[in-house]
């Protein structure tokens, strides 16, 4: 029973560093698997996928290409720092047309920016890339984040398209599947709190390595007891049940849509300007 205890003992020291951070930074994000890195988890798979293809069609057709990231908080570091970093270390763009763009949303400190690449700086300067911005702001008071995203992003893409001259199949289809605005409503605006009535479900992944860390816990206590009922052995055989779990610590990084053909930035660099704000 000592090796048992000590076993949990352990398993507990190790639990903080298994729930999801409550910030990222740029030094220890992963390479991005796809366009859309929900990181933050407030997509829903939908939004996701449609996000994918219109941004997977613009880079066939155009060559630019456009990230969608989500964070929890940048802990203090400005937004646009945070955004100018990722967009370096992402090498978003093509190397010799820098060609991108990034739009980050840090949800719990409710800011955004866009940063755009040189490339894209005449189409995309700092002033259409603010009014982009403000229209999402609506949508993210409502926490409804996959149509703040969406709409951002239908806007940069149509640019970019346009200053192109192509179409983009998954821009017109979105377009023509968007519902008519509803009309404005009157009265003092609700409270922050009763815009988003589900935002407790973005506590569900907190609970899910406690509950792994219990079904953990579980099965050694079982084990245990089997051991000592039948006169036990001593080693201890379980330990690399235990070492499966870090299946799970990939999760910050990965993206159902981004597939292995995905090659990430191609190379290019920031600092054609960028906008962005609070909501």
């Amino acid at each position: 029973m000592k090796r048992t205890t000590l076993l949990a003992l352990f398993l507990l020291l190790l639990l903080p560093a298994a729930l999801p951070s409550f910030a990222e930074k740029v030094s220890t994000t992963p390479a991005p698997t796809g366009y859309i890195d929900d990181y933050a988890q407030v997509f829903s798979a939908d939004g996701k996928s449609n996000m994918e293809t219109l941004c997977r069609e613009l880079h066939d057709k155009t060559k630019a290409q456009v990230f969608v990231v989500t964070v929890n908080t940048t802990e203090g570091e400005p937004v646009e720092t945070f955004a100018n970093e990722l967009f370096a270390k992402w090498k978003i763009g093509e190397k010799k047309t820098d060609r991108g763009a990034l739009m980050l949303f840090a949800i719990k400190d409710r800011k955004r920016w866009i940063e755009i690449g040189y490339g894209l700086e005449g189409i995309l300067n700092d002033a259409k890339v603010g009014d982009i911005g403000r229209t999402m702001v609506p949508a993210l008071q409502s926490a409804n984040y996959d149509e703040a995203a969406q709409t951002g992003l239908r806007q940069i893409t149509q640019v970019i398209a346009t200053d192109a001259g192509v179409t983009l199949d998954a821009l017109s289809n979105s377009t023509e599947a968007e519902p008519t605005a509803p009309a404005p409503l009157t009265g003092p605006p609700p409270s922050s709190e009763s815009l988003s009535p589900f935002r407790w479900l973005a506590l569900i992944p907190f609970f899910i390595p406690l509950l792994v860390f219990i079904f953990i816990f579980a099965t050694i206590v079982r084990a245990a007891r089997r051991r000592a009922l039948l006169g036990g052995s001593s080693g201890y055989s379980g330990g690399s049940g235990f070492g499966g779990s870090d299946s799970g610590s990939s999760d910050f990084g990965s993206s159902s849509d981004g597939g292995s053909d995905f090659g990430g930035g191609d190379g290019g660099s920031s600092g054609g300007g960028g906008a962005g704000g609070d909501w």
